[in-house]
């Protein structure tokens, strides 16, 4: 099905590793003029490669941490100046530290939150001024199945539980300007090769993130009992960024996780 993304001016942020980078690779192969935005410039530029050699652009990197404010600011308005506009932003940037909330240093809470919810307003406040006045622009979350309540998850689960009500929140008040708002929440995803990640992703050590046995618990209370791949989430992506099957769809949650959301 033709998405009609070609020639769709994309920023992606996070689009160096695993997930981020099946993205940017599947908007490219439609035809999307695609800027990655990510602190892994050497992982960032390898992903943009293969997006070059797949699609019909020239994919850029602007290397840049969105954790904070002015940083996601100033990266998103440099890569519209490159693209002369922007049609759709993939706010995919994410961070996780899997620990009961007890146990969870307060340290790490300013992280979870900035990078996983501050990134995401910083990145939609950057990019609606230009999508307003064009009239029409499509904004993709990747929030997480997180969001609904999990455990070792309570930090990293209230950042996605508030990119969810920040995301609909701007679905109903720049809906009338032509902006549609929507997410993808994945389920537990896992690196096929390691060749997807960067230096910096954290999946260099599943282990730190999810040991087999809480893999084979996932897997067990999965309805379709297997996990989502990177490329799932990016054909999700990919859907809600199309105004052309997806243009009366905003504010929406689309949970690609086999149903583990339902147990």
């Amino acid at each position: 099905m033709d998405l009609g993304l070609t020639d769709a001016k994309v920023i992606v942020t996070g689009g160096a590793s695993h997930i981020g980078r099946a993205i940017v690779l599947q908007l490219a192969r439609e035809g999307a003029e695609v800027v990655i935005i990510d602190r892994d410039e050497a992982q960032a530029r390898r992903t943009a490669e293969a997006a070059t050699v797949g699609g019909r652009h020239p994919a850029r990197v602007i290397p840049a941490d969105v954790g904070t404010r002015d940083a996601a600011e100033h990266a998103c308005a440099e890569a519209i100046g490159q693209l002369g506009g922007v049609d759709v932003l993939v706010s995919n940037v994410g961070y996780n530290h899997p620990e009961f909330f007890l146990r969870t240093d307060p340290s790490t809470w300013d992280d979870l939150l900035a990078v996983n919810l501050t990134a995401v307003m910083a990145c939609t406040r950057a990019v609606l001024p230009s999508m307003i006045e064009q009239s029409h622009g499509a904004i993709v979350a990747t929030a997480s199945t997180a969001a609904f309540g999990e455990q070792r998850q309570s930090v990293y689960a209230a950042a996605k539980a508030g990119v969810v009500a920040f995301m609909r929140t701007i679905a109903l008040e720049y809906g009338r300007s032509g902006v549609r708002a929507n997410m993808v929440a994945p389920g537990l995803t896992l690196p096929e090769d390691p060749a997807t990640l960067g230096d910096e992703s954290l999946w260099r050590n599943r282990e730190a993130i999810m040991n087999d046995a809480q893999v084979e618990y996932v897997v067990r209370n999965t309805p379709l009992r297997r996990l989502p791949k990177a490329e799932d989430i990016a054909n999700a992506v990919a859907f809600l960024a199309s105004d052309r099957v997806s243009r009366q769809i905003t504010g929406q949650v689309v949970t690609v996780a086999g149903g583990f959301a339902m147990r």
